[in-house]
């Protein structure tokens, strides 16, 4: 045993240390989630007012945003020329919700990955509860941002990708050649 280990004291100390770090952090992570939501609700009909919009009078709206937002680029397949294959999405619908949750809903395009005309994962952080719609594969070919409906974890870091894409997809929009 490494000698730092021989004083149980010392470890117990550090161990009510971290317990107290992590007590804030999660404080900290609930306060920074309500401040998320309070923002998502005031610009909800801002998204919805856009939303209507697109579905009325965008066609490929969401693959060429998203085609254009670098962060989401690791997550998508590539065409034949190494460009982000972004035909298979329809639409996207990201939110946070009360009781310190969130849900992703995309509708799909005929495509090569998936059956599914409809993928929803949601879930609710401080319970570990996730509930998704489950993923219809066609064949051995996958695609990372695809594969997110079908993980039991909540996948944080790819909510926080997909909500900067649903949150400001007029900018990567417009950024389209």
């Amino acid at each position: 045993m490494p000698p730092w280990m021989q004083d149980a004291e010392i470890c117990r100390l550090l161990d009510e240390i971290q317990s107290d770090i992590d007590g804030e952090h999660e404080a900290f992570a609930r306060r920074d989630f309500e401040c998320k939501l309070e923002h998502h609700r005031n610009i909800k009909p801002l998204l919805g007012k856009r939303d209507g919009l697109v579905r009325r009078a965008v066609e490929c709206y969401w693959a060429r945003a998203l085609a254009n937002y670098r962060p989401g680029a690791a997550l998508l397949p590539v065409d034949a020329l190494g460009r982000p294959d972004t035909r298979w999405l329809r639409s996207l619908e990201v939110d946070y919700l009360p009781e310190y949750g969130y849900r992703v809903h995309m509708e799909l395009n005929e495509n090569e990955f998936v059956q599914n005309t409809a993928l929803t994962k949601k879930a609710y952080l401080g319970r570990r509860d996730v509930e998704r719609s489950g993923v219809r594969w066609k064949g051995d070919l996958r695609c990372a941002v695809l594969g997110f409906f079908e993980t039991d974890t909540q996948d944080l870091d790819i909510f926080d990708i997909l909500y900067e894409l649903y949150v400001n997809s007029a900018f990567y929009f417009l950024k389209s050649p």
